[in-house]
């Protein structure tokens, strides 16, 4: 099969169900179709969806979204149509995009049958959900909304199972994850397109089929909507890495720290069953726990040896330092509880605010372990990395005094379960880490380019 050689079964068996789903339903839409059909009319429609189909926007957790559910909601809603033949050929043919013919779709031609073949089933589920009380009279709204929300949900609800289910076997994540990162935060720019889709039918039947178009205006909106949300993601993930990278371009003894202890720390609480959306917060806020080091003064900071006990207090300042950075941002605050608490031990002996057991956040105590480990299986300039064994028998060891014992356990499982490969899967963005000192002798080098003048 077209690249699926090295794919485990479980995407085989679903793109082969979902294929013969497909197959099975357009069959029976050819059963059903009328003697008489306007071609015409569905050419129109079939342009409309392509039209919408054209403009994707790549979402987090590996789905692409488009603004197609409008039109084929339309056609759903067109009364000159009394089968769902139209509606499965207006699902197919329409959805194709640009992206299907520059073969950048998983799996090749085998990828694009299944993203149509995903319409085509949808499609046939919307129109059943809204042709399954018959027709609703002009004079009865509630009947009508009926139908809208019934073809909306059954239509959204088969899309989005198949979509995620594809992209979670695709890229080995859970199905949890990929709704979190991608559908859950597109939902109400989805959800905008179902009444719109059927006001599109309206002006087609009552207005014209030339009248459809104007709905693509507002339509765009919804894609703006879904546009932004990546952007912005984009853009505060970035400033994230870039807060990250401040610190590490000032200490380059543990230069990539923040970034493992993230990765490590987000493959804990995955295992734990902790929500995806908390697992997100507690990512984040490992890649900034150090964050308030930028505080700390270089004496301390940069010192190659053990630090004495005035040192070791100035520099537990940090804490408090990088809850200070995070607090004035909105978009960064919840995290301030997880940094500003991510050295209390479990026994109540830690700092900054001598918290104990469940006082502190499960995310303190999540990271608290991952900073740990990845600092017993690193190396640094000063000492070589005790390692994996080593480790895992020092958290042992402390677990009920400096480390939640249910968080040290989910780490044992983990390893059991993967191994090292358990903290390769991140989607934070890649950090390309050069500290301060290195960067002052790239620049040293050679010449740096300046404005251009005449003379």
């Amino acid at each position: 099969m077209w690249g699926l050689d090295r794919e485990p079964r479980s995407v085989h068996a679903l793109l082969g169900g979902v294929l013969f789903m497909a197959a099975a339903t357009f069959v029976y839409s050819v059963s059903t179709m009328p003697a008489h059909l306007d071609w015409i009319r569905i050419v129109v429609w079939i342009v409309l969806t392509l039209i919408a189909a054209a403009s994707p926007v790549r979402l987090p957790g590996g789905l692409t979204a488009q603004t197609t559910t409008t039109p084929l909601i339309g056609v759903i809603f067109d009364s000159t149509f009394p089968s769902p033949f139209a509606t499965c050929v207006v699902a197919f043919v329409g959805t194709f995009a640009p992206r299907d013919f520059r073969r950048q779709v998983a799996f090749g031609p085998l990828g694009t049958l299944y993203n149509r073949s995903n319409y085509l089933i949808s499609g046939y589920a919307g129109w059943s959900a809204a042709h399954m009380f018959g027709g609703a009279s002009p004079s009865d709204p509630l009947a009508i909304v009926g139908r809208i929300v019934a073809a909306g949900v059954a239509f959204t609800v088969v899309n989005q199972t198949l979509a995620v289910s594809m992209a979670a076997l695709r890229t080995r994540q859970s199905l949890s994850r990929v709704w979190a990162l991608s559908s859950a935060n597109v939902l109400a720019s989805l959800a905008a397109q179902i009444p719109l889709g059927w006001l599109m039918a309206e002006v087609a039947v009552e207005v014209g089929l030339w009248a459809a178009f104007m709905v693509m205006i507002p339509l765009q909106l919804a894609r703006y909507s879904m546009s932004k949300y990546t952007e912005m993601r984009e853009l505060f993930f970035g400033s994230i890495s870039a807060l990250s990278q401040a610190i590490d371009a000032k200490d380059g003894f543990t230069r990539g720290h923040a970034d493992r202890v993230s990765r490590i720390a987000g493959a804990i609480a995955r295992e734990m069953g902790i929500p995806e959306r908390e697992i997100e917060q507690i990512e984040l806020a490992a890649l900034l726990h150090d964050i308030g080091k930028i505080g700390v003064e270089d004496r301390i900071l940069l010192k190659p040896t053990r630090l004495e006990p005035d040192e070791r207090t100035l520099m537990h300042h940090h804490t408090v330092y990088g809850a200070a950075i995070l607090e004035p941002s909105t978009a960064l605050r919840p995290l301030v509880p997880l940094v500003l608490h991510h050295h209390e031990n479990y026994d109540g002996t830690g700092y900054p605010d001598g918290l104990k057991g469940e006082e502190i956040p499960l995310g303190s105590r999540v990271i608290i372990v991952a900073d740990a480990y990845e600092a017993m299986t690193s190396d640094r300039v000063y000492r070589k990395a005790p390692g994996h064994e080593r480790a895992m028998e020092q958290l042992h060891r402390f677990k009920g005094a400096q480390f939640d014992p249910r968080v040290v356990r989910a780490l044992d499982q983990l390893m059991e379960k993967h191994g090292m490969a358990a903290f390769d899967r991140s989607d934070l963005p890649p950090i390309n880490y050069e500290t301060l000192a290195e960067l002052r002798r790239r620049l040293a080098q050679g010449p740096i380019a300046g404005d251009a003048h005449a003379f």
